[in-house]
């Protein structure tokens, strides 16, 4: 099957790439940088209308909370721009075919309210700039793809995301306090980039239609990430510091959400977990668990960050 992959030069992009070309597809990839086969701005009506005629659409380009490029101010229209004016403009060239059009989601998408899980059927609610644009981009591709799903990833972890993970890992291993926000003792789970790319592969190749969460097993709660991190490194416990999260609201509030963004803030503040269901039913199994990639990111820093300083001060 020839696929368009969308944001392929990405974190996720290039684990969906390389899976994809294993399954036995061609792929024909485009982002705004990188080693891609089409470079260019989807939001450029040219570029896009220019894209090439494909059986399927996997579309992960997108800009987040942790995009590198993430502005201070004018942060609704960047989101607008990159997340839903790329997507119409996607739409737009492929509108009136066959195409079979995966969209990547974000469980930030779910009405964050306390639940103790969300899935497909739960109420959808865009709680910030971020998830407001993604709760856009779905509703074109739903209204404009008469053939889509969408993959709804949790916390996307792996070797080169790092999140709270680097802060943590530094603390640990220099024997200082670890500094958390909250009490921390919810489940808020995390899925491993690699198990994401396997079910994105797996929506194709079923030819399945609608919302599909991606989840590893056995979420764990932040106090926990600490404690995997501290058993992979071989460091004693440390002391751990539980920052007031209702100040740290108020502050990110007055700031406009941008310290923290509101989604994060209601993430911290309540369990943060997907119903698998649909998708294991298409045959899809995790990979790794939520500890295995807490240990999978605390090894990746502590051996590209303290390692080698260790092993120049033996020499």
């Amino acid at each position: 099957m020839h696929i368009l992959l969308t944001g392929a030069a990405g974190f996720l992009g290039r684990y969906c790439a390389r899976r994809l070309r294993e399954a036995g597809h061609v792929v024909t990839t485009t982002d705004l940088h990188g080693d891609v086969d089409l470079r260019g701005d989807l939001a450029d009506e040219e570029f896009s209308r220019r894209l090439p005629p494909v059986e399927a659409v996997v579309h992960a380009a997108a800009v987040q909370y942790v995009s590198p490029n993430l502005p201070l101010i004018s942060r609704k229209s960047w989101f607008h721009h990159n997340n839903v004016k790329a997507t119409r403009c996607l739409i737009q060239r492929y509108a009136g075919s066959d195409v079979h059009f995966v969209n990547i989601g974000t469980s930030m998408m779910y009405a964050q309210n306390g639940a103790p899980q969300y899935g497909p059927d739960s109420e959808m609610k865009g709680q910030g700039v971020y998830s407001i644009s993604k709760l856009q981009a779905q509703r074109l591709v739903e209204q404009g793809m008469p053939r889509w799903a969408t993959v709804i990833p949790c916390i996307i972890g792996g070797p080169g995301r790092e999140g709270l993970f680097r802060n943590f890992v530094r603390a640990i291993a220099r024997g200082r306090p670890v500094t958390v926000p909250g009490k921390a003792a919810h489940p808020v789970a995390m899925v491993h980039v690699e198990d994401v790319a396997r079910l994105v592969e797996c929506v194709i190749r079923r030819n399945a239609t609608g919302f599909y969460n991606a989840a590893a097993p056995r979420p764990l709660s932040i106090n926990d990430w600490v404690r995997e991190i501290e058993d992979e490194i071989n460091a004693p416990p440390a002391r751990m510091l539980h920052l007031p999260l209702k100040p740290l609201q108020f502050i990110a509030a007055l700031s406009g959400w941008r310290l923290l963004a509101r989604e994060q803030a209601l993430m911290l503040e309540w369990p943060h977990v997907l119903d698998i269901d649909r998708s294991l039913a298409l045959g899809w199994q995790p990979r790794h668990d939520n500890a295995r990639i807490a240990r999978d990111i605390a090894r990746h820093i502590y051996s590209s960050e303290f390692e080698p300083a260790r092993a120049g001060a033996r020499h």
